[in-house]
């Protein structure tokens, strides 16, 4: 099958499933065209001001450590959610503090704080004003400020008058200048919501305040700073859009990856941000549409980044020799334009032969059409 011929495929395929309604990437298109007036170059522009920041973080770091020091305001280091945890549970206990409030997101749940606490003994009220543990959207290093978002009045009346507040966040999203929030923020919201904007939100500079904590954490992320391709996944801000629009997500969901992380972003991050053996398979879950990639609105390439997976994963090994010879032999059989073009059975016959047992009882085996690609392409050139 040449690269016409798959480019053919995979659009009938984008076809078939919009017309079953799987995919849902033209629900919103309307929506941004009018937000944007030239929405391809707000993507470009926002993937540029992530990417730089990103590249920058050192920089950036260094930055926003000085601010708060300026600022009198506690700034704490996190490896991974067992280090966070630790420093939390210390902080409530010089505190004398048993009653905490968890605004949850993905990133809490990825850290589990709340499971750790309990387990701890300490009590989790979502209406304690006491204290709250809260993720900011991003720290701003050059002033030092964090920028808050809230889903509700009442959520940001609960924080910014709470006595204690615990803000945690990944070192990933630190941005240089405040100016560059606003595009950010607008594309955020029209790809996860539908909105423009979001109702309430805050520029929080705190100053000289004891009872303010900031954790920054790791969690696994430097890994993907290795190389500055994958860098890119780091600039993610958690739209869902990939998801939206993949359908293998769509026919699977949340339940397979066991993980906060799932869709198209898990498939490319997962086996850096936990371990590659217990997460290498993901990257083989995709079809290769392009679609998480066509509409990801900070432009990261997560085709390319889940090609770039399986090749490393073949050539550094961690696929065992008996799959990797399956993999090539595969691969012959799928480039060859004269055992494509044999007959069913034959086709069938191989398929049969190649593919474990054990691995034919878990999945049905695809069907292969009594014509040929060829054959097909030139039965719709002559209704044509």
């Amino acid at each position: 099958m040449n690269t016409q011929e798959y480019k053919l495929f995979i659009s009938e395929v984008k076809k078939s499933l919009l017309e079953k309604k799987i995919l849902k990437y033209t629900d919103n298109e309307l929506f941004l065209k009018s937000l944007f007036s030239n929405y391809s170059y707000a993507r470009k522009i926002a993937a540029n001001i992530r990417v730089k920041n990103i590249n920058n973080i050192e920089e950036n770091i260094i930055l926003l450590d000085k601010k708060f020091n300026e600022n009198k305001i506690n700034i704490n280091w996190a490896l991974d959610y067992d280090n966070l945890n630790t420093k939390i549970i210390k902080y409530l206990n010089n505190n004398k503090i048993k009653d905490i409030n968890i605004i949850e997101t993905n990133f809490t749940r990825e850290l589990g704080i709340d499971k750790s606490l309990n387990e701890e003994g300490f009590s989790i009220n979502g209406e304690n004003n006491d204290l709250v543990i809260f993720q900011p959207l991003y720290l701003i290093s050059n002033t030092g400020s964090l920028f808050l978002n809230f889903s509700s009045y009442s959520q940001m009346n609960m924080v910014l008058n709470s006595k204690h507040k615990l803000f945690i966040i990944p070192f990933s999203d630190i941005i240089r200048n405040q100016k560059d929030i606003e595009i950010l923020l607008k594309l955020y919201y029209s790809n996860k919501y539908n909105e423009e904007f979001g109702s309430y939100s805050s520029i929080y500079t705190p100053l000289n305040d004891i009872n303010i904590e900031v954790y920054i954490i790791d969690n696994g992320r430097t890994n993907l700073l290795e190389t500055r391709e994958n860098r890119k996944a780091l600039t993610c801000f958690d739209c869902d859009a990939c998801k939206l629009n993949c359908p293998v997500y769509q026919l699977i969901g949340d339940k397979p990856y066991n993980n906060v992380f799932t869709g198209p972003y898990a498939n490319v991050v997962l086996p850096y941000l936990e371990n590659i053996d217990s997460y290498k398979h993901l990257s083989f879950n995709c079809i290769l549409c392009g679609n998480c990639t066509n509409v990801c609105p900070l432009n990261i390439p997560l085709k390319s980044l889940m090609i770039s997976n399986r090749n490393m994963f073949y050539e550094m090994k961690y696929i065992g020799l008996k799959y990797r010879n399956k993999i090539k032999r595969l691969k012959n059989y799928l480039i060859s334009r004269k055992k494509l073009n044999s007959k069913q059975w034959k086709k069938t016959l191989y398929f049969n032969i190649f593919i474990e047992r054990q691995n034919k009882n878990n999945r049905i085996l695809p069907v292969f059409s009594k014509l040929s690609l060829n054959q097909i392409i030139e039965k719709e050139n002559e209704i044509q």
